[in-house]
């Protein structure tokens, strides 16, 4: 190897990764140091991505990844950098001019046979991309219309012949509101694995209160089901048990309701599951739970789950003046945050790989800078007052956190944000509880 094709090696190696990804036309986000997008050479959604600070690239949909330009360039275009002559132009791809008269160059007709494959290749992925697209769009709308349905069929809780969601709110909330949002069936069908042909089992059906998540237009996008069982104090919700794979290696039989619930040994071992009493069909993301009042009013209340909300409008009256919501999750109400803003826990620790113990790292206050609009639930424009609903039950730190960022995700000039915390080690609806059972 001449001394002129060796410089020429070390002087691409030399190249960092950001000038590399700018010689190749790769997208950049606005901020931030990391890159995801669709992979030049496979195509995929997210699939590739560039770190401007770590100096590496990667494309999950290729398994392949390093941390130098020559390999990205070379991947990208379509490339074998084990040959003298891909390794040489890729090297020319990001220095930006030709090789070397000594070195090996791809003749015309193999670019041109290289060039074609990676278009081909474009064209393909780019087709199969939107068949995916499309594909996950009619499946969410499909999601979307059965949550719908389930919605729509039932009737208000306020005004239900069932007593069961009124009930329910009265135990874990102290009341509930004069509003036609929520809404109570007496048999809703709780979904759960799958028979021998994949269609879906039903595990279980009984009362369920059911609330819808809404867009600004006030259309279902979703819908939030909680099973009740009034039996079953002090959160009043059906206990029910999944059959894990662990269990059917086992040889273990599917859990029914109405069994014994499974020995704690067999929990702990991971055979079966306990299940979640509430569940969520069709779409959540960036919508809310309406509980009461509209959103035309100006002052807003609500947090994460319904039941705060119920139990914080309970305690003030449900205010004519105020639209109190749930977002459903904290990841709804708060969005992502900015990685950067990521901080370590004052106390909590953890053991990483090497058994050492180390900062547990918490989601910080700032919001992502470059993230989508229903990457949070929506506020409207017009409102001046949103008061947030913490969770005191949660660890402290992180909730914290979590909120501040909510705060600075919702503000906007001229609006006011409160926090409003309950005790330490409660959260709204089970100071609720407590006192409607002083009460009993």
């Amino acid at each position: 190897m001449s001394e002129a094709i060796k410089l020429f090696i070390e002087d691409a190696r030399a190249v960092s990764i950001e000038d590399g990804a700018k010689i190749l036309g790769l997208k950049f986000k606005l901020r931030g140091v990391e890159h995801p997008q669709p992979c030049p050479h496979c195509g995929g959604s997210d699939t590739f991505a560039f770190n401007t600070r770590k100096e590496k690239w990667n494309c999950r949909a290729g398994g392949i990844g390093g941390n130098d330009s020559i390999g990205m360039a070379a991947h990208c275009e379509g490339l074998d950098v084990k040959s003298r002559e891909g390794l040489l132009e890729a090297c020319s791809i990001v220095l930006d001019r030709d090789i070397p008269d000594e070195g090996e160059r791809e003749s015309d007709e193999d670019r041109h046979a290289r060039k074609k494959r990676l278009e081909e290749r474009r064209v393909q992925n780019d087709a199969a991309f939107a068949e995916r697209v499309a594909s996950q769009d009619e499946f969410r709308e499909r999601e979307r219309q059965k949550a719908r349905g389930i919605y729509q069929s039932l009737t208000a809780l306020r005004t239900a012949a069932q007593m069961h969601g009124r009930s329910y709110l009265r135990y874990r909330c102290g009341g509930y509101p004069d509003a036609t949002w929520l809404r109570v069936g007496a048999d809703v069908t709780y979904w759960h694995g799958q028979d021998e042909r994949g269609s879906p089992l039903a595990l279980y059906s009984g009362p369920a209160m059911v609330a819808p998540f809404i867009m600004p237009d006030l259309v279902p996008i979703g819908c939030h089901i909680t099973w009740i069982d009034l039996a079953e104090p002090p959160k009043f919700r059906p206990k029910l048990f999944g059959l894990t794979k662990d269990g059917i290696a086992a040889g273990l039989v599917e859990w029914a309701f109405g069994d014994a619930s499974p020995l704690a040994i067999d929990l702990a071992d991971g055979l079966y599951e306990t299940l979640p009493s509430k569940k969520m069909r069709g779409s959540k993301k960036g919508g809310l739970i309406p509980i009461a009042g509209h959103p035309q009013c100006s002052r807003w209340v609500g947090g994460e789950g319904i039941e705060n909300g119920v139990a914080f409008g309970v305690w003030e009256g449900f205010r004519a003046d105020t639209f109190y919501f749930a977002a459903g999750d904290l990841g709804n109400l708060t969005g992502p945050a900015e990685p950067s803003s990521r901080f370590a826990h004052p106390t909590l620790k953890k053991p990483d790989a090497k058994g050492s113990a180390r900062p547990v790292m918490v989601a910080g206050p700032v919001p992502k800078a470059d993230q989508d609009a229903d990457d949070a639930m929506w506020v409207a424009d017009h409102v001046s007052e949103l008061v947030l609903l913490a969770d005191g039950d949660s660890e402290r730190v992180m909730t914290a956190a979590a909120m501040a960022r909510a705060r600075a995700r919702h503000s906007r000039p001229g609006r006011l944000i409160p926090i409003v915390w309950p005790r330490e080690g409660y959260d709204f609806s089970s100071m609720a509880a407590e006192a409607v059972a002083g009460d009993l």
